[in-house]
């Protein structure tokens, strides 16, 4: 793909990064993991519906969730739709829209709300919780595991696309079930002198 160099258009190089998917992807991830009650785990299986490195993935979470990752109008980057048997919920970093509207009964701070409203940076509430568990010694929001799982969903995605095949998914030995191909792709070859320890 078009290459704008290394600084402004690294996401395109696939020696560098996993594209949209491992950026916006993992924003996206992130709500639907902790709406699922999954920031610990992840998947149990994951399948490609159609082909290519940007195709769609299905993927397969415990008690028969599906969760579908495909590029349309509506939601936006860094967002998920959530189709229930009562309604659906569009969710978008920090805002939120629920049909029917009557499914709400307990929505944010009326406060927080109209801080919402324009171009206030999202990520205020991440860095005010942060500062908040330094001072209490609490567990953040989003903590460094959190992270690790939504953003190893993402990269998960991208080995399904790049294998082109259904992939079961142990999360607690992060391994593939039974796929020493798909294994592969979980670690990349290090050049001289950047080799991570082999025990950390």
């Amino acid at each position: 793909p078009y290459n704008r160099g290394l600084h402004l258009g690294w996401m395109a190089w696939r020696s560098y990064s996993g594209g949209e998917m491992t950026n916006w992807g993992a924003h996206g991830m992130d709500q639907v993991q902790w709406a699922l009650g999954a920031d610990g785990t992840g998947p149990l299986e994951l399948e490609p519906l159609s082909d290519g490195l940007s195709g769609k993935v299905k993927l397969l979470y415990p008690n028969d969730v599906t969760v579908r990752l495909e590029i349309t109008k509506n939601p936006p980057l860094g967002g998920a739709l959530f189709i229930g048997e009562k309604g659906k919920m569009l969710i978008r970093r920090n805002r939120f829209k629920v049909w029917p509207s009557e499914l709400v009964t307990d929505g944010p701070d009326p406060r927080l709300a109209e801080k919402w409203k324009g171009n206030t940076w999202p990520a205020n509430g991440h860095l005010r919780n942060w500062i908040m568990c330094v001072k209490s010694r609490k567990r953040p929001v989003a903590d460094v595991e959190i992270g690790h799982r939504s953003i190893s969903v993402c990269h998960l995605c991208n080995i399904t696309r790049e294998v082109g095949r259904k992939l079961r998914w142990d999360a607690r030995r992060e391994r593939f079930v039974d796929d020493p191909e798909a294994d592969a792709y979980l670690e990349r070859p290090k050049r001289k002198g950047y080799e991570l320890p082999e025990k950390i």
